[in-house]
């Protein structure tokens, strides 16, 4: 246990002892976040940021209430600890709640990197000018950011709950333009700096860009699609939102909810959360200080079960898989470790086997229209591409969709083996590309 970890779990520690409730819980966050941003081929801002924040939560019979603060000298933290049970006492009774949890061995895992502690402002303009040089040789313009950050995070309540880990990240985007109506967007996420590869990421989002210049129309329809990574880590994030929390099972807002046990989706689809797994990112437990569990959503298409925190697995008699929010939590317990298993193609062979579709790099702007069958609405961006006999043909413009990703997911043609990070340093969505056999096209953008 490193020095910030001693910390911070003495600051929960002593939160918890001043916290005049029937019981008490403290949350403390600590980071750094270092962020250099470039724009028009030259970096415009570098900033950085440390702090610790400490959230306390006082239960008073079954009435809860929460304050935060992030001064943290006796006095501060004594009023927001009073604060909490004030909030406590004036809050309405849930005769649901089933009170705090019980403290439980949490899995060991070394998620700090020391690539990523060093990677100073000095390494984020090296990494800045590299991909900045892939752009500026082409007549090309980046912009984009080199984020690195590095965090703590300590739980403790009044029932024995102790537990402390830190971990470290890096994500960098960058968007490449030309003058002719072409963008390309490439990003990279991982705990590790040194696994960043820069010139290539930088070539990665300039090469897009000149494929792209030109656009062309698409009359609207439902065409067969690959999409990169980026675009599959959007439909997993959103199926975590309204699809994969015991809360929106058991409300029957999911298009879980019912049907357990049945293949809704395609059998070449698994999806599962897993924190405890080798390469996961963030910590092992969640933020009520339970370890969490690897839960399978969605094995070869069937649905599985759904993440649950203790207030929803005793409301649904299920165990608890340790997947709590920040109280108050107004959403339920979230999945924030997504992984959807890998095939055995690469993106070109996804491609090759497409005889009339679409590539798409991302999505942008996209909502949730219905949210049990997972209707999504938003538009392509930065590399949507014409796909005729197997090959990428002529850049398209932006195009906005309609599309329900349960009936979207039913029909998956192709799975790369290859899979990316998508997401932050405190949990990202693992992805690989997929080969769909069916995505509504309703329109374009200029």
């Amino acid at each position: 246990m490193n020095e910030q970890e001693r910390f911070a779990r003495d600051i929960a520690a002593r939160a918890v002892e001043m916290t005049d409730a029937h019981q008490a819980e403290a949350v403390v966050a600590a980071g750094s976040v270092a962020l250099t941003r470039f724009a028009n081929n030259l970096i415009h801002q570098n900033v950085a940021e440390t702090d610790m924040q400490v959230s306390v939560r006082a239960v008073v019979d079954s009435r809860q209430g929460v304050a935060s603060t992030n001064h943290l000298d006796d006095a501060s933290l004594a009023a927001c600890c009073k604060a909490a049970a004030r909030a406590a006492r004036s809050a309405p009774k849930d005769p649901d709640f089933p009170g705090l949890p019980d403290p439980q061995p949490v899995a060991q895992a070394d998620r700090s990197r020391q690539a990523s502690l060093d990677f100073d402002a000095n390494a984020r303009a090296r990494a800045a000018r590299s991909i900045i040089d892939q752009s500026a040789a082409r007549g090309l313009t980046a912009a984009g950011a080199v984020r690195v950050a590095a965090h703590t995070l300590a739980i403790a309540n009044s029932r024995g709950v102790d537990v402390a880990a830190s971990n470290t990240g890096i994500k960098v985007t960058v968007l490449s333009s030309g003058t002719h109506g072409g963008s390309g967007w490439a990003s990279f996420t991982s705990p590790d700096a040194a696994e960043l590869a820069a010139a290539a990421l930088g070539d990665e989002a300039a090469t897009l860009a000149e494929r792209s210049a030109d656009p062309g129309g698409l009359e609207p329809g439902s065409y067969e699609v690959v999409l990169a990574p980026e675009a599959v880590a959007d439909i997993a994030d959103f199926l975590a939102y309204v699809g994969f929390s015991a809360r929106a099972v058991a409300e029957g807002r999911s298009f879980m909810s019912g049907h357990a046990g049945e293949k809704v989706l395609s059998e070449m689809l698994t999806i599962a959360d897993d924190a405890l797994a080798e390469h996961a990112m963030g910590p092992t437990f969640d933020f009520e200080g339970v370890p969490k569990q690897r839960v399978v959503l969605v094995d070869g298409g069937v649905i599985g079960r759904p993440v649950t925190d203790s207030y929803w697995a005793a409301r649904t008699g299920s165990p608890n898989t340790g997947h709590a929010l920040p109280a108050p939590n107004p959403y339920g317990p979230m999945p924030l470790n997504l992984e959807i298993a890998p095939g055995e193609a690469t993106i070109d062979e996804l491609v090759a086997g497409v005889k009339r579709g679409v590539y798409v790099t991302r999505f942008h702007y996209v909502n949730v229209e219905e949210p049990v069958p997972v209707v999504l609405t938003g538009m392509t961006r930065d590399g949507t591409f014409m796909i005729e006999g197997g090959r990428l043909t002529k850049p398209l413009k932006n195009l906005r969709f309609t599309q329900s990703m349960v009936d979207a997911l039913a029909d998956v043609r192709g799975i790369t083996a290859d899979r990316r990070f998508v997401g932050g340093e405190m949990g990202a969505s693992f992805v690989p590309g997929l080969r769909l056999g069916s995505f509504a096209f309703t329109g374009q953008t200029d």
